[in-house]
């Protein structure tokens, strides 16, 4: 005997749970790269001096970079 047999319920939630997983991996190794990538976009705007005409464009830089890091931050750790 292997133990608790499956019932329908478990073989959903796997077949959901590799499936969630599948979908997810491409996006998170995306994210990963992007929040390595995204710094390089401040250099410039930083060489150059943060006007009021690209405060907003900074300001969405930095938020963009902190949701890359914290959806790329399980890549590798499989």
């Amino acid at each position: 005997m292997s133990g608790i047999p499956s019932t329908p319920d478990s073989i959903a939630n796997d077949l959901a749970s590799a499936v969630g997983r599948f979908a997810f991996e491409p996006l998170e190794t995306v994210a990963f790269w992007s929040a390595v990538a995204l710094p390089l976009a401040y250099l410039p705007m930083l060489a150059n001096g943060l006007t009021a005409s690209n405060l907003p464009l900074f300001v969405g830089l930095l938020a963009l970079h902190a949701t890359a890091l914290v959806l790329g931050r399980g890549h590798g750790q499989d």
